[in-house]
């Protein structure tokens, strides 16, 4: 079953949580498998493509998600037009996401696309990514893959600033049967970033 609690059908192939895809695959397995192959281009491709006039908006933010998965969802870069939950978690409702999509990313703008932390402290850029992360995560404006895309961003805003990707590795690990970016992401729905700070504090570091 899907790890979304939703209503529609046209998403996913009936009965199952897989997602409807151009390739039609069935197998759980198989779609991660593709999924995970796509994000490797994904990210090799903007890095490859990041300069000066990068900006991190939100027609930058739908782009990761189409150009990365296209190859493999009609619905790569595109709002979703229906209401998910996960667990007790209810996302940004369809009727607002829009709005708070464009009230993120003017927030963005007024930052100036988090472009200026190249000589600032790794504690206030922590701060910023873990604000903007979290209000990235209650948005969840897509219908598949928002954690990748949104850790695909931020990577993007951290190699800019002169940083390494944002270390997850042992935060998306599952011990004692909890994940922590899971964690973290059902505090960001409370309005709480502190662990979400915790886990980018940590997986920050400066290109040597």
């Amino acid at each position: 079953m899907s790890k979304y609690s939703h209503n529609s059908n046209y998403i996913y192939y009936e009965n199952t949580g897989i997602p409807i895809s151009k390739l039609n695959i069935r197998s759980q397995s198989v779609l991660e498998a593709e999924e995970r192959k796509l994000l490797v281009e994904g990210y090799e491709y903007f890095h490859k493509n990041l300069s000066e006039s990068t900006t991190f908006d939100e027609s930058y933010f739908k782009k990761l998600h189409r150009i990365t998965f296209g190859k493999l969802y009609t619905f790569a870069g595109k709002y979703r037009t229906i209401n998910i939950s996960k667990g007790y978690s209810t996302f940004c409702q369809v009727r607002f996401l829009e709005q708070t999509s464009k009230e993120i990313f003017n927030k963005l703008a007024a930052e100036n696309y988090l472009k200026d932390f190249g000589s600032r402290t790794k504690e206030d850029f922590a701060k910023r990514i873990s604000f903007f992360m979290c209000e990235l995560i209650a948005l969840h404006p897509f219908f598949e893959l928002n954690g990748r895309t949104t850790r695909l961003f931020f990577n993007m805003t951290t190699t800019y600033n002169g940083y390494e990707y944002i270390d997850y590795q042992d935060t998306l690990k599952i011990e004692s049967g909890e994940n922590l970016f899971i964690k973290a992401s059902v505090d960001c729905m409370t309005g709480n970033d502190d662990t979400m700070y915790g886990i980018i504090h940590s997986g920050l570091k400066k290109y040597a």
